[in-house]
């Protein structure tokens, strides 16, 4: 059955009455290049308290209005599932639904939690931009639907008409997993386009390359991490991180930790309460602090001593920025 049709008749069966055009409205956008246009499409369920639920990149209008449907339809899900043919009068007491997504995979043993789809995203952009990007042209909005949240991403520091789109992605129960799928999904399309692909794939100019230092870990002090190389991609690095990375803050509230130890310009932090993050379980629970994130005329810290911060990610992992002492 056509998604559309599929989800007018669900909604008629909840709503338990006809479906008018207002009940349910498509807006969809075009975005073209020389290969030609693809469309997106938005689809806003008023007769459901207004939600809202993009659809994936599409050849035409059409299949762009198909696909969000079938992304409304995948958020209903369950209640579909369970009662086919009834439906509660009241949408605002109606069972919530299960969500489009499932939860995040658990990273591989070979794979490294820190880097998460934003961290891959972020890093592509400034292959496409040849530059490191400013605060503000990554923005990631988040919505509360049925069954959880889901994220939007949009890329102003990409060029032409795609500085304007906005990638969804599928419904989590968190906002950090509802980011990184929007993330997933934005990096998964631009990876795909061909005109982005070849200047992401264009030199920057001459570059450090890898280093050779010693040691293991993850570590922002000194020995080697993951990082970023313009010519090579990510690589295992010496030294070449530090505070100065592409970041991207994970926290929307500032949280308590102890200072584990500091060495004249960086330190390391214990938050006092778990990090809803896959890169949390790297370091044993530490959470790297350098001097240029500290605030005010504060410039140094003992072990011991109490502090509040908002935690980011970059490539290397976790960090703390914006430290005060508790």
């Amino acid at each position: 059955m056509d998604p559309k049709t599929e989800l007018n008749q669900f909604c008629q069966r909840f709503c338990q009455r006809p479906v008018t055009k207002s009940d349910i409205v498509y807006v969809t956008s075009k975005f073209g290049h020389q290969f030609g246009y693809q469309f997106q499409a938005i689809v806003k369920l008023n007769c459901l308290q207004g939600e809202e639920y993009a659809g994936n990149l599409s050849p035409s209008p059409k299949e762009a209005e198909k696909s969000a449907a079938q992304q409304a339809l995948a958020a209903y899900a369950n209640h579909i599932a369970a009662a086919p043919l009834s439906a509660s009068k009241d949408p605002l007491t109606a069972p919530a639904p299960r969500g489009a997504a499932r939860e995040a995979k658990q990273p591989e043993e070979d794979e490294n939690p820190a880097i998460t789809p934003k961290t891959k995203l972020n890093s592509l952009c400034m292959r496409i931009a040849k530059r490191y990007l400013q605060k503000g042209e990554t923005v990631y909005e988040c919505r509360k639907v049925p069954g959880g949240y889901q994220a939007t991403v949009k890329l102003s520091a990409l060029p032409g008409e795609w500085k304007d789109r906005l990638w969804a992605g599928q419904v989590f129960t968190t906002k950090q997993k509802a980011e990184q799928s929007a993330a997933e999904i934005a990096l998964m399309q631009i990876s795909e386009d061909q005109d982005l692909s070849e200047e992401a794939a264009k030199p920057k100019g001459t570059g450090k390359g890898k280093g050779k230092g010693k040691g293991k870990g993850f570590g922002k002090g000194g020995g080697k991490s993951w990082g970023w190389d313009w010519g090579c991609g990510w690589t295992w690095q010496s030294d070449a991180t530090g505070p100065d990375q592409p970041r991207e803050r994970v926290t929307e509230e500032r949280i308590s930790g102890e200072v584990l130890d500091w060495k004249e310009t960086y330190g390391w932090v214990k938050p006092c309460g778990d990090i809803d993050h896959p890169a949390a379980q790297l370091r044993n629970g530490k959470v790297y602090l350098h001097q240029k994130d500290l605030v005010g005329e504060l410039k140094a810290l003992e072990a011991g001593a109490r502090v509040t911060f908002h935690v980011y990610e970059d490539p290397s992992g976790l960090g703390a920025e914006e430290v005060e002492m508790d």
